[in-house]
């Protein structure tokens, strides 16, 4: 969890780069302003996300945490600069919970174990159409030529009509490219380690080293086929049925 959280901040970190930066310039005043955006976005989406999971669990579960926080930066990436302040808690509040209900629902279906497709897909499809709703007539002039702000700003659904029609150009050709990618990989040389590999962990079996502290290894891990049989610091060698006699 420590490291978790290290990566966590890590990227949040990150988006203040590609959300002030992305304005290209630091002298009209809005570099200040996209940051506190943005940063109202990712911690009201840690606040939602936990306190979803606590009403669901009556648990602090702190990798949903991490979940909320990079689904209200996914979601404020789009939208943040061209709305007002007011609007990020909202956008960001939204992605936390949308990325606790997204993670449960799909985990039933799909093997996604660290919630991409909710915290960056879902969270992320929110993102764009809340750009339709929230847009602020003065920052729309900035870089959203036609249009007039957004829904609660205007009452036009023009914007809206311009993210959703975006949204689903960008998922038809990103679903498209992809299964063709994964799909020849799979045929080449396949997409899945053996369930024995995958158990060991692919730090030992694809680069000889482990990847945590010994304490934190199983004691019944084996050395995987074709490499030789591994030694932990302090439990000795541990045998492997297919290099051993």
């Amino acid at each position: 969890m420590p490291l978790f959280g290290l990566g966590i901040f890590i990227l949040w970190l990150g988006w203040y780069g590609f959300n002030p930066g992305s304005t290209l310039s630091a002298l009209d005043g809005r570099f200040p302003e996209i940051v506190i955006i943005t940063t109202l976005a990712g911690g009201f989406g840690v606040l939602a996300a936990v306190s979803l999971m606590w009403f669901r669990t009556k648990t602090f579960d702190i990798g949903m945490s991490g979940n909320g926080a990079i689904a209200g930066l996914v979601a404020i990436t789009g939208p943040a600069g061209y709305i007002d302040a007011w609007a990020a808690p909202i956008i960001g509040a939204i992605a936390g919970l949308i990325v606790v209900e997204g993670v449960l629902l799909i985990d039933k279906k799909i093997d996604d174990p660290i919630g991409v497709l909710s915290a960056h897909g879902l969270a992320g499809i929110w993102g764009g159409l809340s750009l339709g709703l929230f847009a602020a007539p003065r920052l729309a002039d900035y870089n959203l030529p036609g249009s007039h702000g957004g829904l609660f700003y205007t009452g036009s659904l023009t914007q809206m009509g311009s993210q959703a029609l975006a949204i689903v150009v960008v998922f038809a050709f990103v679903f498209i490219t992809s299964y063709a990618v994964f799909w020849t990989a799979n045929k080449a040389y396949g997409l899945r380690v053996s369930p024995e590999t995958e158990n060991a962990g692919l730090d030992i079996s694809e680069h000889g080293m482990y990847g945590y502290p010994e304490q934190f290894i199983p004691a019944a891990e084996f050395g995987m086929s074709g490499v030789p049989a591994l030694e932990r610091v302090g439990t000795g060698p541990i045998s492997d049925p297919e290099v051993t006699t």
